[in-house]
């Protein structure tokens, strides 16, 4: 399916006007869904592949909202009884399903329960939408569920899986749906959009640490992240250079956890860099002073082996939510030179 779908981008739809909900980077998408929803083609199950903070949720409620208008087909009227109940955000015949706390899967019962809405008929006599975030936390058993439903879908019953990665899916889930990978915005679009946002200029390593997903880059800025991220990274330079500072590294790095890893993991990418002589590719241009700092501190082997723990660290992490994260950050930092 994940083929067929690449075929259907390329065909020539018609370009039509986005719903004033789609963000820009999404407006070549959209439109292959308008002409979908105008056929009356849209499939049973689609897959989008885009990340957390990229705007793929509100680009699936728009194409919920247009496809259960109960006037228009291309975008939604607003005013129908249908239109009122999504804006209100008690539509019945939507069904959001996600982990009940992040970096939890996704259970079977909860799987079982949105088969059960699935099956049910719609209360306003239209389609109905089961929309799974973060389709990657189903667990075994809720996706081998799911896959049964997929196979068999309930008419008039859309399936939308939202997920970072196709990577960590099942392929036959995969094979049941059609599959759609998110373009990835243009670097001085996001900026642009971002500083729309928050009318206010922002630094290049602000957007380019949330590469993709311009929402996260903005909620990053206005919350202060800014700040927080250049408290993690000069940190994290002094102990690599100094191998002293042990508890105030990991103050920052757990105090900020789990972006403070992400953060960590674009700096010795970074730091790599500066060795290699790939300089002009930097995110943190604001902080040369302190890259160059490390790059001289550390062998290219050291920075190799630090990033492959980190990753790994990482993975722990967040497919095992009952460690000590204090703990295991701590037993990184202090590898680090080995």
């Amino acid at each position: 399916m994940a083929n067929d779908t690449k075929h259907a981008m390329s065909d020539t739809v018609t370009p039509s006007i986005p719903a004033p909900e789609v963000l820009p980077w999404f407006a070549p998408m959209w439109s292959h869904w308008q002409h979908l929803l105008t056929q009356q083609r849209l499939p049973h199950a689609l897959l989008l592949a885009a990340p957390i903070g990229s705007g793929r949720g509100e680009l699936v409620s728009v194409l919920a909202k247009t496809r259960l208008c109960q006037t228009q087909t291309e975008q939604s009227c607003g005013h129908c009884h249908s239109c009122q109940l999504y804006a209100a955000g008690n539509h019945p015949d939507v069904h959001w399903l996600k982990p009940e706390k992040p970096g939890k899967q996704i259970s079977i019962d909860a799987v079982r329960q949105s088969q059960r809405k699935a099956t049910e008929t719609s209360q306003l006599g239209g389609a109905r939408f089961i929309i799974i975030e973060s389709a990657e936390m189903l667990g075994e058993a809720a996706a081998n569920a799911l896959l049964k439903t997929l196979e068999e879908p309930p008419s008039a019953c859309h399936f939308v899986l939202l997920s970072d990665s196709l990577d960590t899916l099942l392929a036959t889930i995969i094979s049941r749906c059609s599959v759609w990978k998110a373009p990835q915005p243009e670097m001085q679009v996001a900026k642009q959009w971002v500083e729309q946002a928050l009318q206010r200029d922002v630094p290049y390593h602000a957007v380019a640490l949330y590469r993709g997903a311009p929402l996260a880059a903005k909620e990053f800025v206005a919350s202060g992240g800014l700040d927080h991220h250049h408290a993690v990274v000069t940190q994290l330079a002094d102990y690599l250079v100094t191998r002293s500072g042990l508890f105030d590294t990991l103050d920052q790095l757990v105090s900020h956890y789990p972006a403070s890893l992400d953060w960590a993991s674009y700096f010795l990418l970074d730091v790599m860099k500066w060795r290699q002589g790939a300089t002009n590719a930097l995110i943190h241009h604001h902080h040369q002073p302190v890259v160059v700092k490390v790059a001289e501190a550390l062998e290219t082997h050291q920075l190799h082996s630090q990033l492959r723990a980190l990753h790994h660290m990482q993975r722990q992490l967040t497919k095992h939510s009952g460690l000590n994260t204090e703990l295991v950050i701590s037993q990184w930092l202090l590898t680090i030179g080995e």
